[in-house]
């Protein structure tokens, strides 16, 4: 009662203030201009035509908050939690309307990327520099992209520069950054292109004491990326597009098993991907092919054996699309795409193939909306899943859309899950999930609002269980024998309010391990590190050439597996940007403005009396309050 309680204060508040900007004199006379959008459903759309939670994040506006890196940008949205493990560059959890950071699928410009051993792609060592515009997809998408999208689809398209830039970034713990852009176009081809460098010595990531014996190094972060996207009109061919990104460098850790040692502990990790494509519009029909080639490799070092984890994943996608009539589109598309990795430990099989095949129907006729999709997908060793998308909507007002939708999703088992060394299981098959949802959009002059209502139903869930054998009577497997549920309500409002741009974010998400056996205690219990309440606000002020960014987050307290619960917290940021001359920006930001104190990820205990019962617990660092300061020219 005392979270719902708190979360019906903040969405009190919310419309309150949003009624108060709806009515005030300072309106804006004009619409923004229409926000499109193709990740949702694989197909030009505006916002509301998708019927699902979308947000689009542009590179004013990644500018404009002044962070360091893709997971600060994208924790400013509503429902998306994540949980650091120290600084920049180190491991972070990021979860999706609680789900964990597994269930999201994350593309680059529209290029499924990330490791095939952990099943998922980390966001920590992306660089920001790289990217143009990120669209976030909340809700299971799998009738249009297979596995791993059961909590969403992050679409992160990389750098389309409009022109000629340098931006150099000097801050807290040795933080510098060069950054470039450049932009070519001729009478045959248009060329951008992309480059940065940035590194950290960074700070301490562990918690540590004569106790545990921990070393305390700083443990520092860098990356070198390069980045080409070039495009090709021709009359007869089409159009013809590459697209190129690359990045590789370095991330120090604490190894709490090494206490001794850690300032050995590193990763070096070189990724890029590759995407070759070509489209084509002939009367009603469109038609697009891809062909892409990505590598996720880390190779960590350390006072044990170096090991290597890499992926490399060839991809081939045909789209279609037919306008029917104004009101009737449809598209659908074949893929395919294969799995091979690269490690120092003995897996029983090293790559995999899969196959999908979808088909979509999308309707408006200015008043009634519908989408339908039906996916297809087989997976070696794993067998065939299918999934749908259904929804509908109203116009309730030419600028407010009410929807409800229900889709499906699976995730195909990992390599880890099937044939890690010693506790794999190849009898697993897929997680699968039912995502329901309510929704309401409005849109005004000086007002937009985003309110959903969602529940996501995980069943055949992945979790370890003991599996001994005669040779191992401590082996640990995994298997399907877990459920979950996750539901919540989520808001996003913007409005303008006497010369004041403001930004509410608001979250409650109940996310519960759900035990149907005979002999539990109890049927639901919170799942750990997943924050029921999560609230961010932001209020932006420009006056002539300076614009100020002051934003406040609130975290509500999560379940820990160590201690009780891992408190609840207050973190204040500032950001400004002023620019002196048309071509020539100053930019400033403090993070944790007033150097809070928290635990930001549960770290690990320690038996002292050696009675096997931990006696002392160390967690992760926060990230203190941080001064960065910057200068970028365009010409």
């Amino acid at each position: 009662m005392y979270h719902k309680s708190k979360l019906g204060l903040a969405l009190s508040l919310a419309l309150s203030s949003s009624f108060v900007a709806a009515n005030t004199t300072d309106a804006q006379t004009e619409h923004d201009i229409e926000t499109i959008v193709v990740t949702a459903n694989k197909l030009e759309q505006s916002i509301d035509q998708t019927l699902a939670s979308v947000q689009v994040i542009d590179r004013a506006q990644i500018e404009q908050l002044n962070v360091r890196d893709v997971l600060n940008v994208l924790e400013t949205q509503a429902g998306i939690q994540v949980n650091r493990n120290g600084g920049q560059g180190q491991n972070a959890s990021l979860f999706v309307r609680g789900l964990e950071s597994r269930y999201s699928l994350i593309l680059i410009d529209g290029v499924r990327v990330g490791s095939a051993t952990l099943g998922y792609k980390s966001l920590s060592t992306l660089p920001l520099n790289s990217v143009e515009r990120i669209e976030v997809v909340k809700g299971s998408r799998a009738a249009q992209y297979g596995s791993d999208a059961l909590a969403g689809v992050i679409n992160i398209i990389t750098r389309q520069s409009q022109g000629h830039s340098i931006a150099l970034t000097t801050g807290s713990n040795s933080y510098a950054s060069l950054e470039g852009t450049s932009r070519f176009t001729t009478e045959y081809v248009d060329i951008a292109l992309n480059a940065g460098y940035e590194r950290t010595e960074g700070f301490d990531v562990l918690e540590n004491d004569a106790t545990n014996f921990a070393d305390p190094d700083k443990d520092g972060y860098d990356n070198l990326n390069l980045g080409l996207n070039l495009t090709h009109n021709n009359a007869l061919l089409g159009r013809l597009g590459f697209i190129a990104q690359y990045s590789t460098g370095e991330v120090e850790f604490d190894n709490y098993f090494d206490y001794q040692e850690s300032s050995l502990d590193k990763t070096e990790y070189e990724n890029y991907h590759v995407n070759a494509n070509w489209f084509k519009q002939l009367g009603d029909f469109s038609h697009k092919v891809d062909v892409a080639f990505s590598q996720d490799q880390d190779d960590t070092f350390g006072t044990k054996p170096t090991s290597r984890f890499a992926t490399e994943r060839v991809q081939l996608d045909y789209l279609s699309t037919y306008q029917l009539s104004e009101q009737i589109d449809f598209n659908g598309g074949l893929n395919w795409h294969q799995d091979k990795i690269d490690t120092t430990s003995s897996y029983d099989e090293k790559s995999r193939n899969a196959y999908a095949a979808f088909v979509g129907a999308y309707y408006d006729d200015g008043n009634f909306l519908a989408n339908v999709a039906v996916r297809h997908d087989d997976y070696d060793e794993v067998g065939s899943e299918q999934t749908y998308n259904i929804a509908g909507g109203i116009n309730l007002h030419q600028d407010a859309v009410l929807r409800v939708s229900q889709s499906s999703g699976f995730k195909a088992p990992t390599f880890n899950d099937l044939y890690y060394p010693g506790s794999g299981n190849p009898e697993l098959e897929a997680e699968t999930s039912v995502n329901r949802e309510l929704g309401l959009r409005i849109d005004f002059d000086s007002l937009s609002v985003d309110v959903a209502a969602f529940r996501n139903e995980l069943t055949n869930k992945i979790a370890w269980a003991p599996a001994p054998t005669a040779d191992n009577p401590y082996r640990w497997s995994p298997f399907n024998i877990a459920e979950a549920r996750y539901e919540g309500v989520e808001l996003t409002t913007n409005f303008a309010f006497y010369g004041f741009d403001n930004t509410l974010n608001v979250s409650y998400i109940d996310a519960q391990k759900v035990d149907n056996s005979p002999t539990a205690v109890e049927k639901y219990s919170d799942l750990p590190f997943v924050a029921k309440e999560n609230v961010r606000y932001s209020i932006v002020k420009q006056w002539q050439d300076l614009d100020i960014n002051l934003s406040v987050a609130y975290q509500s307290e999560q379940k820990s597996t160590l201690i009780n619960k891992i408190p609840s917290r207050i973190v204040w940021d500032l950001a400004a940007n002023y620019q002196i001359q048309q071509q020539l920006t100053v930019s400033a930001r403090i993070e944790n403005l007033f150097d809070k104190e928290y635990i930001p990820s549960q770290g690990y205990g320690v038996d002292i009396d050696g009675d096997w019962v931990n006696d002392a617990f160390y967690h992760y660092n926060e990230i203190g309050r941080q001064l960065f300061v910057g200068i970028a020219y365009d010409f």
